[in-house]
């Protein structure tokens, strides 16, 4: 087997050593293109055999200082971990600070090549980085985000953007840091902004503490996400199962799932029996990793005879992104064998309508509908609560008319307010239509509206410096607006269609 011959290699040389006492680290190679290579360490636990399901740490620290003392204290670090069960990888060109270029290509590799090393507890690593680490860390985590089930950041600063760190919405992520370290605390605030969870380790750490430290926090989350009792051998065999397709091993997991149970595929074409499956995937076992699908969070329900059992998994994939397994597992001669797996990619609420319509589209062989929304700030205003707008803002509302011409306007839309009626009054008697009035503050009803009810249509939205961001964030830009209050001469067109909302941000001539 795969799995065997590599840890045969991996324990090679290797002596005894007394219980609890814990083997001399080794040293391995990741070889990338022209023979590029970066070696990392790895520190087994005591005991430590091939068939052993164990939690998989890496460590990435990395300093420009002296590489001889960082070495030792990535060991100090790795030995602490190790001693509670885990096994720790330290690539040594990280710990020794070459360029972070340098080092990428070759990092990006490692991921893939420790699962076919090792039979990784609950599928998903966890990452540390700890010092200049973390920004390294980071790097690999959100562009290999389906690999890691769990952070740590030690001390150090971020460079990455929000959208990036997003990817990592749904990770356990820890950061240990202190009220002396800037960039550190200025990490945290990111992370932060992102909309991710972190657990706060606000406290300043002994290196003779940090190995175990780490250890007690993913000790910690891996107590808190595993099942135990009978749902706990239920989930070791999903375990196996995820474990076999990332290790291309067909034998074991078509064991897991025989010829008589069912898979459902992403696509609505793709139900298959166990047998029909094996043919179609054999293909893909047959050039090694099949594919790789890790399992980020998972419940397990047991019939009250416990001949039965009911799973559901988020999942991440590189393709696929995040992913929902379902099914069934049913006791055969003893053992647990899946019966029927469901394979879905759930889908936001708010991209649905998009997506259903995309679907339909493909399905009768024709392009799918477009709306286009034309948003603008009323013209230049008088003075009041309520002003109306000034003899410039009336000539810009003029102006409008022929910029729109070319437009099939289908609808109209204006606040409750003088100056937006008024700048929309020339167009809708050019038009022949009628202003719909919608409540200024109630930007993702009028958003919610104009999706549901003009869907391929072209529509015009009169607003204020202040509602008309809020409307394009309704409508799905992702793109942040600002709109100075001296300024009119804004114009907006955005396109919903399946991808989502795009954005063209212009400017009309002054009256």
């Amino acid at each position: 087997m795969l799995l065997q011959r590599h840890l045969a290699v991996l324990t090679l040389g290797s002596v005894a050593v007394a219980q609890g006492a814990l083997p001399e680290p080794l040293t391995r190679e990741v070889i990338g293109e022209g023979g590029a290579k970066l070696p990392y360490l790895v520190q087994l636990p005591s005991g430590f055999t091939a068939e052993q399901w164990r939690q998989v740490v890496v460590l990435l620290r990395e300093s420009a200082g002296d590489a001889t003392a960082t070495r030792e204290r990535v060991l100090q670090a790795s030995r602490a971990i190790a001693r509670r069960g885990m096994v720790v990888v330290c690539p040594e060109a990280i710990a020794q600070g070459p360029t972070r270029s340098a080092a990428s290509p070759l990092l990006a590799r490692l991921p893939t090549e420790l699962r076919q090393r090792f039979k990784i507890a609950s599928g998903g690593m966890h990452l540390v980085g700890i010092d200049r680490g973390v920004e390294v860390a980071f790097d690999l985590a959100t562009t290999q985000a389906w690999e890691f089930r769990a952070m740590i950041a030690v001390r150090g600063g971020l460079s990455c953007d929000v959208a990036a760190l997003a990817r990592l919405r749904g990770r356990s992520v820890a950061w240990f840091t202190s009220s002396e370290v800037g960039s550190s605390t200025a990490g945290l605030a990111q992370l932060q902004t992102a909309g991710i969870a972190v657990v706060n380790r606000a406290a300043v750490l002994p290196e003779e503490a940090l190995g175990e430290a780490l250890a007690t926090q993913v000790v910690a989350w891996s107590a808190a996400s595993e099942p135990t009792g009978a749902e706990a051998a239920v989930a070791r065999v999903l375990d196996e199962f995820h474990d076999a397709a990332a290790k291309g091993d067909a034998e074991r997991y078509f064991a897991i799932l025989p010829d008589d149970a069912v898979f459902l595929g992403t696509d609505a074409t793709e139900r298959w029996t166990g047998a029909a499956f094996r043919k179609f995937a054999l293909p893909y076992f047959e050039r090694g990793p099949a594919w790789t699908y890790v399992p980020m969070r998972r419940n397990v329900t047991l019939a009250p005879d416990g001949k039965l059992a009911w799973f559901d998994e988020m999942l991440d994939n590189a393709a696929y992104g995040e992913c929902r397994g379902s099914g069934v597992l049913q006791q055969r001669d003893g053992r647990w064998v899946v019966r029927q797996y469901n394979l879905t990619i759930p889908v936001p609420n708010d991209l649905a309508r998009g997506l259903v319509a995309r679907i339909r589209a493909f399905a009768e062989g024709r392009a799918p509908a477009v709306t286009t929304v034309v948003v603008v700030r009323h013209g230049e205003k008088g003075e009041g609560t309520d002003p109306d707008l000034t003899e410039a803002g009336k000539t810009r509302a003029s102006v409008l008319v022929p910029i729109l011409c070319s437009l099939p306007v289908a609808a109209i839309y204006t606040s409750e307010f003088r100056r937006t009626k008024a700048m929309m009054e020339p167009l809708c008697s050019s038009r022949k239509l009628e202003a719909k009035v919608m409540a200024a503050a109630d930007a993702k009803g009028l958003a919610a509206k104009i999706t549901k009810e003009h869907l391929g249509k072209t529509v015009v939205v009169a607003g204020h410096s202040n509602t008309v961001p809020a409307l394009l964030k309704a409508l799905g830009v992702v793109e942040a607006v600002k709109i100075d209050d001296s300024e009119f001469d804004r114009l907006f067109v955005v396109t919903l269609g399946p991808d989502g909302a795009r954005l063209l941000d212009l400017h009309y001539g002054k009256p």
